[in-house]
């Protein structure tokens, strides 16, 4: 009897174990159809697909592995479901490594509204691209958000992304910044000045302002660079006295630039002795910045005795094209220090400039290549309306060579503009004037040059040839023509 059990036991197991192992296969090709829906364009067909694995509890685990596309489109799936598992997956995907998964993943969490704040809260904290898709969804879904968002202002991991949603959602999170300037934690207010002022919030001057006095826990440095970016002009005479705190002027001389206004170019001039090199450099940025109210004060350092003054206010004018500066800088072309001359080239050196023309060629004899190379690219950026008087320069027999190729270097620099002027100055009686614009139309590397210059090739004197075929060769090897 015994015996006959033991047989009947095993067809029992072995049957138990076949169907089994054909309810597993039976549902692992169910899953692997679901899958496969993920990627369809029936949107219907993915929102079911995407509900059953929800209740198989397969979605999670598996979609990680599924292409981008499918990863994307049950995202939109999963916000026509908008059940708390879907919401919970949709947070996963908004933690994906690509970022179209995550674009479709806030776009399906906005839909849900302020039930799916609490993922895109806990999303802040991750960084990188998860953190912009999640500060976007909270911007979009709008200032209902803040009161949730403000209380991750101390959160360590969470705290700038928190900030940064706050600043963007407006109203009640701009309210919440504005008191955060005020707190006694002092990487809550930095992290809140910084802010406001990456946004420009125009009410963040009083506590930006606040945080300038000398009381406990003010932030001064985050409070300048705020006021600074926000750019409002009351802010200036609180600023200027922290041009001479060793721990903020940079940030100081920085923001007035950013601001822009007139009185703060004297202040920063009284500074310009500073040997410390950011500093120096940061202050003739803010000088250039500030611009035509600031050249009074620049065009009458450049008679400094001290050089290094010199050098700075030289600089500081480069970029000017002010025609009210041009006789000073000029007059510093003569300067003793290589440096101020060189800056002075350069500031000479905008479109149009024809009254600067004439000293910035007698500075192409410079003994100092930095000034000869300023001079070259100042006539360059100068333009067509100076390129007739430079040939006639080149045409003269009293001209050195040097400075015919120097002005053959400024000619090129116009780029292909000067093309036609230089193409005419090929039957120019002059050998000079045809050498030297040959040379300048082979630097320029123009194809619509070459048939001048065979023609220059076929019928010039023997030394103006070979220049000739030396630059249709070079435009041979430029374009391959």
């Amino acid at each position: 009897m015994e015996g006959r059990r033991r047989p009947l036991g095993y067809v029992v197991v072995a049957v138990v174990a076949v169907a089994l192992i054909g309810w597993l296969t039976a549902r692992y090709l169910v899953k692997r159809q679901l899958l496969r829906n993920l990627g369809s364009n029936n949107m219907q067909l993915r929102v079911e697909s995407a509900r059953k694995l929800l209740e198989m509890g397969k979605l999670s685990d598996a979609l990680p592995a599924q292409p981008i596309i499918a990863r994307s489109k049950t995202a939109e799936a999963l916000g026509e479901i908008g059940t708390d598992d879907a919401i919970g997956v949709l947070g996963e995907i908004l933690a994906d490594q690509e970022e179209a998964p995550r674009r479709w993943a806030r776009r399906a969490l906005v839909k849900q509204g302020m039930t799916a704040v609490p993922v895109l809260l806990a999303a802040l904290s991750a960084g990188g691209g998860t953190s912009d898709e999640a500060i976007t969804a909270l911007e979009e879904i709008g200032p209902r958000t803040a009161p949730l968002v403000r209380f991750l202002l101390s959160d360590g991991g969470a705290a700038d992304a928190a900030a940064t949603a706050l600043a963007k959602t407006g109203g009640v999170g701009i309210d919440a910044l504005i008191r955060a300037c005020y707190n006694a934690h002092g990487d809550l207010r930095s992290n809140a000045l910084g802010k406001l002022g990456q946004e420009r919030i125009e009410a963040a001057v009083e506590p930006a302002l606040y945080n300038l006095l000398p009381i406990d826990g003010s932030e001064k440095g985050a409070a300048i660079k705020a006021l600074g970016l926000i750019g409002d002009r009351r802010a200036v005479p609180a600023i200027i006295p922290f041009l001479r705190d060793k721990d903020n002027r940079e940030a100081a001389v920085t923001a007035l630039g950013q601001i822009g206004d007139s009185r703060a170019a004297e202040p920063i001039l009284a500074t310009m002795l500073e040997t410390e090199k950011r500093y120096w450099n940061a202050a003739i940025l803010a000088l250039r910045r500030i611009g035509p109210p600031a050249f009074p004060a620049l065009v009458r350092e450049l008679r400094s005795d001290r050089v290094i003054m010199r050098r700075a206010v030289a600089s500081a004018l480069v970029g000017s094209d002010s025609a009210a500066a041009t006789g000073p800088l000029v007059a510093a072309l003569k300067d003793p220090d290589a440096e101020v001359r060189a800056s002075a080239a350069l500031a000479l050196g905008w479109k149009g400039n024809v009254a600067a023309l004439g000293a910035l060629v007698s500075a192409l004899s410079d003994p100092s290549w930095q000034v000869v190379d300023s001079a070259v690219s100042a006539l360059a950026d100068i333009g067509l309306a100076g390129a007739d008087r430079l040939l006639a320069v080149v045409g003269s027999p009293d001209t050195d060579p040097t400075v015919r190729y120097q002005i053959s270097r400024a000619l090129s620099g116009m780029g292909r503009p000067v093309v036609p002027k230089l193409t005419a100055a090929l039957a120019d009686p002059s050998p000079s004037v045809q050498t030297w614009s040959a040379v300048a139309l082979g630097e320029i590397g123009d194809p619509s040059a070459a048939q001048a210059l065979e023609r220059l090739a076929e019928t010039a004197e023997p030394d103006v040839r070979w220049v000739a075929q030396e630059q249709l060769r070079r435009l041979t090897s430029l374009t391959g023509t």
